[in-house]
């Protein structure tokens, strides 16, 4: 049985983060370039398409109105109102080098490298991107440099928009790529900006104060990051604004304390994950307690509130192999309007994760792996949105969430043993593959890009199956089954020597 708690007080104001725009690549025969739009709205969620006049990639951000209707998205090279028209100058972002080779096919300046802010609550927004350079040679590398500001005025063209600043140089050092987020004051009305430096433990915070940017402080504190904990990973604030959290492999999570009035953070504590990883993300349940971490194949829960929160970790999803059409390993986390946690994938697949129930402890968040089916494959990242519903800071009072929260009250019923199983795993010369219930298909294994590497033809009438596997790499693969033209299974096994 499911219900909702209602939070007293609480109102949908603000409701910028429901509409969610992404896109990249479809089998769709559109003309043009495609766009995912993901409604919140509605309920359940309403996904859509739409031809686009952008590619969208890595970098994206998109901005609704205070009543939920979208106004505007980027790419990082163009901002395109909700006609789908580049809006008056938007065009020419993040000017130079990379711009120019990239803009065919969208900006890479990684994930979190654009964040949309509301001036005041007027029309007028704020654009914050992030630029990259190339260094010597033509190997994409090297820091972020500047980080930009663009002000958007949404009341002019007839509602269509005109940029009205563009490419306002804010910062001038090595900051990392991505990993841009933003937190209420304590007033609830101004925000802090943070990012963190490249290779050290420097932090950028900057004050947006009654609608006019502040210059940019510097805090240093913590373990320096590393140059390929710099490259990807994300950033996020706890719904309530008192903790920042940072996490890129190999570094692990950065745990700050961080105080709303001052912007300084404090109390500094490593979470070392389990694997390294080349991907990943944090997220924070919608009550502020639970930490979630992805790393390429796990996820992982952590409770804020426990005396040893490095102790607490348990492990809530193992990636289950499945492949649309390459693995759908775990990424970004970004909190929505809905109260659950969508998960994005790194590789350009057509599926999202979801926690449902992101506020419960261990397995009951109920993690559900490619539970969203998108139109067509996205482009990696899913768009950023901090708490804009965070009201002002009361002493001896808890800040409401930013939604409704969804509590299940039954425990998760039991998995049913698969169908479907492949053994031994690992594997070195042969593998068997069991089918409980016979039935004409087929059998896929995959190399980690999504290479087909094996295919077994199935029988009706025969249950068991010896797959050589001796002249395959070592390495992990990924496998799945088709029975009578649909999908039944997926997994993944090792093969070794």
């Amino acid at each position: 049985m499911w219900y909702f708690i209602w939070v007293a007080g609480f109102s949908f104001a603000q409701k910028h983060d429901y509409n969610w725009v992404m896109g990249y690549d479809s089998h769709l025969g559109f003309p043009d370039k495609e766009g995912i739009f993901m409604n919140f709205n509605q309920t359940p969620l309403s996904v859509s398409y739409s031809p686009i006049p952008i590619w969208m990639r890595v970098t994206l951000g998109c901005m609704s109105d205070s009543s939920g209707q979208l106004l505007f998205y980027t790419n990082g090279c163009s901002i395109i109102n909700s006609s789908n028209e580049i809006i008056e100058n938007g065009d020419g972002l993040n000017p130079g080098e990379v711009h120019d080779i990239q803009c065919t096919t969208g900006y890479t300046a990684g994930i979190q490298s654009c964040l949309i802010l509301p001036k005041n609550n007027t029309s007028i927004f704020y654009l914050f991107h992030k630029g990259i350079f190339y260094n010597e040679g033509t190997i994409f590398q090297g820091g972020t440099n500047p980080l930009y500001y663009t002000l958007i005025d949404m009341s002019l063209n007839k509602g269509r928009g005109r940029i009205i600043e563009k490419n306002i140089s804010h910062i001038e050092e090595d900051i990392t790529y991505g990993q841009l987020t933003a937190v209420k004051h304590a007033n609830g009305h101004d925000w802090w900006i943070i990012t963190g430096g490249d290779s050290n433990n420097t932090y950028y915070k900057i004050l947006l104060s009654n609608g006019i940017l502040q210059p940019y402080e510097v805090q240093n504190i913590g373990m320096p990051s590393s140059y390929n904990g710099s490259r990807g990973g994300q950033a996020n604030f706890s719904p309530d604004g008192t903790k920042y959290i940072r996490y890129g492999s190999p570094d692990g999570v950065f745990l700050f304390d961080f105080d709303r009035a001052t912007g300084q953070l404090s109390n500094f504590r490593h979470i070392p994950t389990p694997e390294e990883t080349f991907t990943g993300g944090v997220g924070v349940s919608p009550n502020s307690r639970y930490l979630y971490v992805t790393t390429d194949t796990h996820v992982f829960q952590y409770d804020l509130q426990a005396a040893d929160i490095v102790a607490s970790q348990i492990e809530v999803a193992e990636y289950d192999g499945y492949l649309s059409p390459f693995p759908t390993i775990f990424s970004q986390v970004q909190l929505a309007p809905d109260c659950k946690l969508y998960i994005s994938s790194f590789n350009t697949v057509d599926v999202l994760h979801v926690i449902h129930n992101p506020d419960e402890p261990g397995i009951t968040c109920n993690v559900e792996q490619h539970a969203v089916q998108l139109p067509f494959n996205y482009g990696r990242a899913l768009p950023h949105f901090p708490n804009y519903r965070l009201g002002p800071l009361i002493p001896g009072e808890t800040p409401a969430p930013p939604c409704s929260p969804i509590v299940r009250t039954e425990e998760p019923l039991p998995t049913p043993e698969p169908a479907i199983k492949v053994f031994p795993n690992p594997a070195s010369g042969q593998l068997t593959l069991y089918i409980e219930t016979p039935a004409i298909g087929e059998w896929q294994l995959f190399h980690a890009d999504g290479r087909l590497a094996l295919r077994q033809l199935l029988q009706a009438g025969r249950s068991t199956y010896e797959i050589e596997v001796s002249s395959l790499p070592p390495g992990m693969y990924f496998y799945r089954v088709f029975l009578e033209g649909q999908p039944a299974g997926s997994g993944k096994v090792s093969v070794v020597r």
